[in-house]
Formats: C-alpha cells, sequence, structure tokens
C-alpha cells in the first residue's frame, strides 16, 4: 500500500501516475525492441504541408498529426498494424488504423492511414533530417541519444531537450520529447535527445541522481555538440519540461554557453520541490472531491515529514508517525500521506525526497541566466501553480539586463499543454490534441533568435 501511496502523491516527481490511471485495467505492455520499432519513427508526408508523426515510449508507438494537432496512442494488432481510439489512452471504439509500409529489404518506406468515412491516405517517409545514434559521458555514466539533424547543408543551430521526472528514455514520457525533437528538426534546428541515466542504453541510475547530476549530463551534452562540425557551437540551448526546469536552472550556473531555454511546465519556474509537491497533492485531491479540512490536513502532515527529511534519520520522526496516525483516522486519506519515519530507508538514496535537493529555490539563478528564454505553461495545470509561479519567474527574468523573454499560458490546457477540462491526471487518458498554436509558437519564437 505504501509503495502505491508514494506513486499516487508524486504524479509529478515518478510521472508514472499517469500511465497507471490508463493502465489499470490491463496488464503491462511488454518492451519494444529498438531494432524492430525505431524504423517506424519519424515524419510521414501526406501531401505539400501535411505531415503525421510517429513517436514511441518504451513499450508504446504514438501517433501525432501536426495540421491536427491531435495525438494518440496506438494499440499494436500485428507487427505492422496499429489501432487508436478518440482520444489519447481509450482504444476502443477504433478511430483509425495504421499500416505501416516496408519495402523488399525490409525498410519501412510509407503508411497507410485508415479511417471510417474517409479516404485512404498514403504517406511516405519524409527525408527532412536524419538521424544518428551519439554517446556522451559525464564522469563515469555514460549517456545515449539521438541526434536529429535538419537535411539542409551547413550547420545547424540545436536544442537539447531534458526530461521531466521518472523512468524516461530518449523519446520521453508519452513520445513528447520525441515529438518536440522532430518538430525542431523539421524547422531547420538539430536536436538531442536521450536516455535519461539508467534508462535504454545509458549507464547510471536516474532513481538516484539529483538536480546537479542531470544538469551536469546536459552541459555534458552541449559540450559534445560543441565539438561537431554540423552544429553551430554559440547557438545551443535547452528545451525541458516539468521537472527539468530545476534542472535548466542548475545547468544555467555550471556553463556559460547555453544560448537560450524553452522551459514547458517548468517545475523549477519559481517553487521549491516541498512547494511544489504540496501544490500537486492538493490539487488533485481537491479534483477527486476532498473537502478543505481535509487537504490541509495531509498537507500539514507532509511538512512535518519534509522536515523529518531537513533534520536526517532519527530527526522528528516521532511527531510525524503521530500526525501520519491521526490522520488516518479518516480512512480516505490513507493513500495521500507520506511514509512513517520508520519506513523510510535512510541508506538508499532512490528516493525522490532524498535523492533531490527538496528546498532548492530556481529563482536566483533564473535572475543571473543571461540568454533569452520562453516560458510556456498550462492554465490548468495540476503539477505547476500557474497562478503562482508565472509572476516569480517573469520576475526574476524582467530583473536581468537582457529583456529577451516571452511569458505564455495556453488557457484550458494541461500540464503536458494538452487541451483539457480540469488538467487533473485523471483527466489525462481523454485528452485529444495539443493545444492549438503550441508548436507554432516555440518554432517562431526561436527562429527569431538563431540564424539557421
Amino acid at each position: 500500500m505504501r509503495k502505491r501511496l508514494t506513486i499516487i502523491v508524486q504524479a509529478f516527481f515518478w510521472n508514472i501516475a499517469l500511465v497507471m490511471t490508463c493502465t489499470a485495467q490491463q496488464s503491462p505492455l511488454p518492451k519494444l525492441d529498438p531494432k524492430i520499432y525505431d524504423q517506424y519513427l519519424g515524419t510521414y508526408q501526406v501531401a505539400t504541408n501535411e505531415f503525421i508523426v510517429v513517436g514511441r515510449t518504451e513499450r508504446r508507438l504514438y501517433f501525432y498529426e501536426p495540421q491536427t494537432e491531435r495525438v494518440r496512442g496506438l494499440n499494436q494488432t500485428s507487427e505492422t498494424d496499429f489501432s487508436a481510439g478518440q482520444s489519447l489512452l481509450v482504444f476502443s471504439p477504433i478511430e483509425f488504423q495504421i499500416t505501416f509500409i516496408k519495402n523488399e529489404t525490409g525498410d519501412v518506406t510509407s503508411l497507410v492511414l485508415k479511417q471510417t468515412g474517409a479516404p485512404d491516405r498514403i504517406a511516405k517517409k519524409a527525408k527532412l533530417y536524419r538521424e544518428e545514434k551519439v554517446t556522451f559521458r559525464n564522469g563515469d555514466v555514460t549517456l545515449a541519444g539521438t541526434l536529429l539533424l535538419p537535411s539542409t547543408k551547413g550547420s545547424h543551430p540545436a536544442v537539447i531537450l531534458l526530461h521531466g521526472s521518472g523512468e524516461q528514455d530518449r523519446n520521453g514520457y508519452l513520445s513528447l520529447m520525441r515529438f518536440a525533437a522532430d518538430n525542431f528538426a523539421r524547422h531547420g534546428i538539430a536536436a538531442l535527445i536521450y536516455d535519461k541515466r539508467g534508462v535504454g542504453a545509458s549507464t547510471g541510475n536516474w532513481a538516484t541522481a539529483g538536480f546537479d547530476d542531470m544538469a551536469k549530463d546536459a552541459v555534458a551534452a552541449l559540450k559534445m555538440l560543441q565539438s561537431r562540425r554540423d552544429i553551430k557551437p554559440k547557438q545551443i540551448g535547452l528545451w525541458g519540461s516539468s521537472q527539468a526546469g530545476w534542472v535548466m536552472a542548475k545547468a544555467t550556473s555550471l556553463s556559460n554557453d547555453i544560448a537560450f531555454i524553452i522551459a514547458v511546465s517548468a517545475g523549477g519556474s519559481g517553487y521549491t520541490v516541498t512547494q511544489q509537491n504540496n501544490y500537486n497533492t492538493a490539487t488533485e485531491m481537491r479534483v477527486r472531491g476532498f473537502s478543505q479540512d481535509e487537504i490541509n490536513q495531509v498537507i500539514t502532515v507532509w511538512n512535518i515529514f519534509y522536515d523529518v527529511v531537513r533534520a536526517g534519520e532519527g530527526g522528528g520522526g516521532e511527531k510525524l508517525d503521530s500526525a501520519i496516525r491521526q490522520a488516518q483516522q479518516n480512512a480516505k486519506l490513507k493513500d495521500w500521506l507520506p511514509p512513517m519515519s520508520s519506513e523510510i530507508d535512510w541508506k538508499k538514496r532512490d528516493q525522490w525526497f532524498l535523492a533531490l535537493d527538496i528546498d532548492f529555490n530556481p529563482v536566483p539563478l533564473w535572475e543571473k541566466y543571461k540568454g533569452p528564454v520562453l516560458g510556456i505553461f498550462g492554465e490548468l495545470d495540476a503539477s505547476t501553480p500557474v497562478r503562482q509561479v508565472a509572476p516569480i519567474f517573469e520576475k526574476a527574468l524582467a530583473s536581468r539586463k537582457n529583456k529577451d523573454y516571452t511569458i505564455k499560458i495556453f488557457p484550458k490546457a494541461h500540464h503536458n499543454i494538452f487541451e483539457a477540462e480540469t488538467g487533473s491526471d485523471e483527466e489525462l487518458p481523454r485528452l485529444k490534441r495539443f493545444v492549438p498554436g503550441y508548436f507554432d509558437m516555440i518554432t517562431n519564437w526561436l527562429r527569431k533568435r538563431v540564424k539557421e
């Protein structure tokens, strides 16, 4: 029960509670073999300005259509046949089917999109960019990734894409990193995506990595790109979502060569980890119908828990356990409470509250960063407290000598910038598309600040 509790309450930090919500009624999917399924990834061109983008996670392919912004998880029916439902992670009734076409040598050359009431559409695999497998090192950790390079000649500006929380490969949660990288590469900007520590082909352990570790990984990626002749060394920046906000803030203190930053639903915009976790917990409880008194009681217990973490082993445990036992008298609160002091293994650093600097304040670092910044938020974000942190973020950026910053809050947008009604994690399977204008804004903003 305690493990389930941690996953549910810490949706923001582990970033897998949403997956649990979607797959609660089915067995976990097997991992996809990269040797088979990576060849399906990429951009497929239907007509002059119409594309279909295929991405993936470790266990599922995903479909993205830039012209309509719709996104779907794909349900596999054979090695080359897939179907999708009418929303992101609801697979019945079927909305459309995709069949990948291979040539005589087994290479994927196109796909056929079949949709009820519409003619079949054939999309050929476009050659708008090429992909190159790369590796780079941070100390004794080797990071493996993919560099998407535009097909145009010459050197290119580049973006390094950073993960949100939890176990993620180079394609990211719900393939969001892959879709973002594809968007950059299609518009003439190289994009580097890589497996987080201990995931995919990377070594190390993501669960024990702190913000410093992950920021140093990003800087190592930057140095690797700077050494390449096909990349403009002074035009390399960072894109990051969710937890990556803290990581990007840390990275600005480690390197003066970060040319720009694009922060999406960034956790490190203006709050500490503890502040953000409390917001996430309270928001999800409110959506599920808990009273304000119940929410306040849970947050009070969490604040005592943070004090115990700050004090270390043996510090304040009796007070925490007493508060938890009192809160558990309300059976509904049981799954929303932190671990008791006796359940904390102080020797294991793979617990988010021990791995991360829970009191790290990113604001002073944002005030010192000298490059342009784009901050994107969703109005209905249940993980990032937009109304609170966006003004803090903007004030920090406005205090700098460089006034080149943009803050955009998309109406009715989820944490992942999907169109939403409530923004709650429970709603995710039913969402259908990105908020219109999301990728266009990023592309237009960046192309004004780099030279292709």
